[in-house]
């Protein structure tokens, strides 16, 4: 267990390091933000007024030089390592992005850990690891690797692989303490990639006709980002004899796309959206790693739970919490 010193989170100004930083701030504890750019309008929304007690160092993961200083001259206790390049149709096209930010940027984290004797690493990988699932509920003893197969999201999935390989091989070989949360498909105010659901809740408020040719059928393991946050809170303080590994799920069967439309549709009337009932190629290359995922170890050995397990509850947070940002006039 950490000594609850400060926590520099790479990637503190996104949509899961924000969430992450604010949990931190109203604990009490100091946060760095070391992120190529500072926060947007909706991060600091998220933020609210804890954004001033965030302290923001500009800087890439794959900038070696930089991430050193600013490790060395903040000394964290902890550092959760969630910068990344998250665009996985962008990196299927250009994979060396995805070995010097993602891999790369892991390895320079992890490195400068071990000099700088930083107590715990918690990286946020992805459910992206996974290739075909083989059985379910999948839980972390999973492979990661088959016969014929690696991690069905591409480099995206690749890199995370190989981050958390490394990492392994840094707590055997130097003792860094290192933990990893798997995130599925996190969902919120503030979220960047949207997996239909930021469509479909940002234009229903603002009144937006929605239309998706393909993708009606898709199904995720959708994770409310207070949940997914709440549990990397957790790992930054787990017991040092708990698992390395968590999902960070709802620990449900999974929901489809055309009935994250029906959920928005019943909870803002009038909502236009229209989803069509095909599979895109893309989906279908993502299809096969999809499953119910377990968290009984996150329940069990850090007394974590969801709060969000039923999609309309969690929809409906998005909602309110979208609307309280308009209404702000951050966005201006």
């Amino acid at each position: 267990m950490t000594s609850g010193g400060p926590v520099l989170i790479t990637g503190g100004s996104g949509f899961i390091g924000s969430y992450v930083a604010r949990m931190l701030l109203e604990q009490g504890r100091t946060v760095v933000d070391f992120d190529p750019s500072p926060l947007s309008p909706q991060t600091r929304f998220v933020l609210g007024p804890l954004a001033d007690q965030l302290i923001y160092e500009q800087g890439g993961v794959d900038n070696w030089g930089r991430l050193f200083d600013v490790i060395q001259r903040h000394r964290p206790s902890t550092i959760v390592h969630a910068g990344a390049i998250v665009n996985t149709a962008w990196l299927l096209k250009n994979p060396i992005p995805a070995f010097h930010v993602n891999l790369g940027g892991t390895i320079n984290v992890l490195e400068a850990s071990r000099l700088l004797d930083v107590g715990r690493v918690v990286l946020i990988s992805s459910i992206g690891v996974l290739p075909t699932k083989q059985y379910e509920p999948i839980d972390v003893n999973h492979p990661l690797i088959l016969a014929r197969e690696g991690p069905a999201s591409g480099f995206y999935g690749a890199a995370k692989v190989g981050s958390e390989a490394f990492g392994f091989c840094y707590q055997v070989s130097f003792g860094v303490d290192f933990r990893v949360v798997r995130p599925s498909a996190p969902y919120g105010l503030a979220m960047g990639w949207p997996m239909f659901v930021k469509t479909m809740v940002e234009g229903a408020v603002n009144g937006e006709p929605v239309r998706f040719a393909t993708g009606g059928p898709f199904p995720r393991s959708y994770t409310h980002i207070e949940d997914c946050a709440s549990l990397i809170v957790a790992v930054v303080d787990a017991p040092d004899d708990s698992d390395h590994v968590f999902y960070a799920a709802n620990g449900e069967p999974l929901t489809t796309a055309a009935r994250v439309a029906e959920i928005v549709r019943e909870l803002v009337p009038g909502a236009d959206i229209e989803i069509g009932g095909q599979l895109s190629e893309a989906d279908h290359y993502e299809l096969n790693m999809r499953g119910i995922l377990s968290v009984e170890n996150a329940r069990q050995q850090l007394g974590w739970k969801p709060q969000y397990t039923d999609m309309r509850e969690g929809v409906a947070e998005y909602l309110d919490r979208y609307r309280a940002f308009v209404a702000s006039g951050a966005a201006h």
